[in-house]
């Protein structure tokens, strides 16, 4: 998924979303540990090191 400019195409925005929620609820994680987990996705499904945090933010909104 990673892209040469770094950018993260909006469809891959929503598939990180979906994939973000469904986690926390399969393994009925606090939201207070939401941001740690969201960041922790994005790098394992990005293979990048630095986790924007707006997009942080947008993953984990109610």
């Amino acid at each position: 998924m990673e892209d040469p400019t770094g950018l993260v195409p909006a469809l891959t925005f929503h598939a990180l979303r979906r994939a973000f929620k469904t986690s926390i609820a399969e393994r009925l994680i606090p939201e207070a540990q939401w941001t740690e987990h969201a960041k922790a996705l994005v790098r394992k499904l990005t293979h990048n090191a630095h986790v924007d945090s707006g997009l942080v933010a947008w993953i984990i909104r109610k």
